[in-house]
């Protein structure tokens, strides 16, 4: 009697008391995956609150130091020559164009200069004085109005669209570009974080339709 109770003992688990074990294993490793998944999806929304944060400052500090409220793309600032009296279809005269080699851009024509200043998400004019003047006339300290980038800090990400390569900008931690929308009108002009899914709802009064999407608003 002894001898077979020494046995059983040594049998080790059964195949039934083994598949238990594994199952509650397999429950416990996909909580804790659900539960690292939720600490990254909750690291990178906060990571993109912060950047959207530093984009605006540099967007309003940039506006103020022009002394003309114009955001880049606007006014002086336009990508086109009609802010000079020239054609909608010229670039800006006042932009030299040869920033192309501080940004690793190829030469553009001018229709195609156009299209790659004015898309949402070009930041070009916080990194690079587009008007290209020396360092020291860059920044009036008297009038304290100028030019006195770089406005962001972090080095852009070269972004693509599907007609133009090459466009500065900052990528999220979803690796999706933030844009500029909207900036001909104060009441909503905003910067747009489209989210994990990689695709924006269509936006309003500084909303997104798409839940998954960060939206800013830039003067209010």
């Amino acid at each position: 009697m002894v001898l077979k109770k020494s046995l059983r003992a040594m049998a080790g688990f059964t195949l039934l008391e083994l598949l238990v074990v594994i199952t509650l294993l397999a429950i416990l490793a996909g909580g804790s995956l659900i539960a690292y998944e939720g600490v990254q999806d909750q690291g990178r929304y906060d990571a993109v609150r912060f950047e959207v944060a530093e984009i605006r400052k540099a967007l309003l500090k940039f506006r103020r130091d022009s002394g003309t409220n114009d955001f880049p793309s606007q006014g002086i600032y336009d990508c086109t020559d009609e802010s000079n009296g020239g054609l909608d279809t010229d670039p800006n005269s006042n932009f030299p164009l040869t920033f192309s080699t501080q940004v690793d851009i190829p030469p553009m024509s001018k229709t195609e200069f156009i299209t790659w200043c004015q898309t949402e998400g070009n930041f070009w004019m916080l990194f690079i004085d587009p008007f290209e003047r020396s360092e020291t006339d860059q920044w009036n300290e008297d009038t304290r109005r100028g030019w006195n980038g770089p406005y962001l800090q972090n080095k852009y990400g070269a972004i693509s669209n599907s007609s133009i390569d090459n466009i500065p900008n900052v990528v999220s931690p979803y690796q999706n570009p933030y844009l500029l929308i909207d900036l001909d009108n104060d009441s909503s002009a905003a910067i747009l974080s489209v989210g994990k899914n990689g695709t924006a709802g269509s936006i309003g009064a500084c909303n997104s339709a798409d839940e998954d999407d960060y939206v800013a608003c830039l003067l209010r």
